[in-house]
């Protein structure tokens, strides 16, 4: 294997020099991604023809309701998005510290940049092992150095997997522990009136105080992404485990096989007699008797020699793994706004270090994007001298001094704040409606023991279908108006008297004996059995 190794560190030098390097490019991207993205729109608005400068300076007939150029407008949009990132209130430091503590996640970290490095050399080295391994079998009739290549190449791509999926699978293992902790928490809450163990969706980063007076176990359940019934779940693991166990044994197997061939390729080499024709046939005999079974010790030696390596060089690849999955579980977070409260508070010893950070990167994008915004009008007003426009259009392209990035954000924050106001006005008058629809007179069904009639105004009585004294036949319930107590006919929508709306009055399940309302599909009473009566 060693030979092996030289030669294809030799041979594809090249090859490997290409993915470590595409490999710790991709990490440095990942790590500061938003970065790059900014240094690229500020890259693309500069570039010389085919940018996005000299594209929307081409516009300058469209204008918004704000009385700004549409172009002005999407050079600011673009920029905004960067400055609205850092624009961060004091108390957001305050809010991530609480949100990571609620989460029980307060002190953990994120993967660290070297162990990503770490994991990437494991992935190398595990292809290189298993491209040793499946060289002989990937591509057969095909050169040695196509062999070479087919082998690494889908070595490559089993550690890759290998490398996600046990990633993937401590990360479900620290998740666990966490739903194991709730549910440890609840089961420790030995209050009756205890809620049921269901997350609050509302609570977010931006609100974190909502659940102040909540349970721990609520508190962390409002944060981390769970199913229904709060429980643990293994797909993963199972399924990393399957694929681990199967490569190991899989690898194992075809290391064997090759071992075993080149055994026998040894003992084929040695069958032909080496000794002098003219020495005894006994002597030959005894001599050859004696190399075969040296030969053959010396084969079961390096067959229980290469057997064992195997076995080691599988429980070694098993341990990497767990290795892998430790990693998982030691680093990351479940919760579904840990990894920005830690972004946003984990570089600063105190709030006034957060205050300082944010300002200096909000102040370096509005530098930026009033540059660019500048760039723009003044392209777009040699774009109006050039060609003829409106008396308004040339008028704003010269006054364009109010229209600056900072005034943008103004606008923004207003809009921002008027629509949350308009919101919460909303709420408000949905609540006072309900608060008024509850407290209004009703008009309700009710029963009595005497029955007046309308066309004469006699007292009846209440088993009475027709009136003795006119002959009008008898209702048997009237309606009785709840605010001024006024008789209404029972076709009524409106009291006669005083003018309130006719509610008809829900009749609900109710005990005879005991009184105890029910829903209404219930017919029997639980305390006493008896059969529920309409009320």
């Amino acid at each position: 294997m060693i030979e092996f190794l030289e030669d294809f560190l030799v041979t594809q030098r090249l090859l490997i020099s290409i993915i470590l390097l595409s490999l710790i490019t991709a990490v440095i991207i990942m790590k500061y991604w938003d970065r790059v993205k900014f240094w690229w729109t500020c890259t693309w608005y500069s570039f010389p023809v085919i940018g996005k400068i000299s594209k929307l300076s081409k516009d300058i007939t469209s204008v918004d309701e704000k009385g700004w150029f549409s172009s002005e407008t999407t050079l600011c949009s673009d920029f905004h998005r960067y400055y609205d990132r850092f624009d961060k209130d004091p108390e957001h430091y305050d809010r991530c510290k609480s949100y990571l503590s609620k989460a029980d996640e307060l002190g953990r970290k994120p993967f660290p940049l070297i162990m990503w490095i770490v994991v990437f050399a494991l992935v190398i080295l595990e292809a290189l092992g298993f491209a040793y391994v499946l060289a002989g079998f990937t591509i057969p009739g095909a050169s040695e150095s196509l062999q070479q290549y087919g082998a690494f190449g889908i070595a490559l791509i089993i550690s890759i997997i290998l490398v996600g999926f046990t990633h993937w699978t401590g990360h479900e293992v620290y998740k666990n522990s966490i739903l194991k902790k709730i549910r440890t928490y609840y089961s420790n809450d030995r209050r009756e009136d205890k809620k049921n163990l269901e997350p609050d969706s509302k609570v977010k980063l931006e609100n974190n105080n909502i659940d102040d007076e909540e349970k721990n176990y609520s508190q962390l359940l409002n944060r981390v992404s769970t199913n229904a019934t709060v429980t643990p779940t293994w797909i993963v693991s199972i399924v990393t485990a399957i694929f681990v166990v199967v490569i190991a044994i899989g690898a194992t197997y075809v290391r064997g096989q090759v071992l075993e061939k080149q055994l026998t390729e040894e003992k084929s080499m040695t069958q032909t007699n080496v000794y002098e024709q003219s020495l005894p046939t006994s002597l030959i005999q005894t001599q050859e008797n004696a190399d075969t079974k040296a030969f053959d010790e010396a084969q079961d030696s390096d067959r229980k020699g290469g057997w064992a390596t195997f076995i080691v060089l599988a429980v070694l690849f098993v341990f990497i793994q767990l290795l892998g999955i430790l990693f998982g579980f030691k680093w990351g977070f479940v919760g579904k706004e840990s990894q920005i409260a830690f972004e946003d508070s984990s570089d600063f010893r105190t709030k006034q270090d957060f205050i300082n950070y944010f300002k200096r990167e909000k102040d370096n994008i509005v530098k930026i994007a009033e540059q660019k915004l500048k760039l723009l009008q003044q392209k777009m007003y040699q774009k109006g001298t050039m060609i003829s426009t409106s008396a308004k259009e040339m008028e704003m392209l010269k006054t364009k001094d109010y229209r600056t990035f900072k005034e943008y954000v103004k606008n923004e924050a207003r809009e921002n704040l008027n629509f949350h106001n308009d919101i919460e006005k909303t709420k408000e008058q949905v609540y006072v409606k309900s608060e008024i629809k509850k407290d209004e007179p009703k008009v309700e069904i009710v029963k009595s023991s005497t029955i007046l009639c309308k066309n004469c105004n006699s007292n009846l009585d209440e088993n009475s279908n027709f009136c003795t004294s006119c002959g009008t036949e008898v209702k048997k319930e009237t309606l009785a108006c709840k605010n001024c107590n006024a008789t209404l006919d029972e076709n009524s929508n409106f009291c006669n008297s005083c003018g309130e709306k006719v509610v008809l009055k829900d009749l609900i399940p109710t005990c005879p004996e005991c009184k105890t309302t029910y829903a209404i599909d219930i017919q029997y009473c639980s305390k006493d059995g008896k059969k529920l009566e309409l009320v």
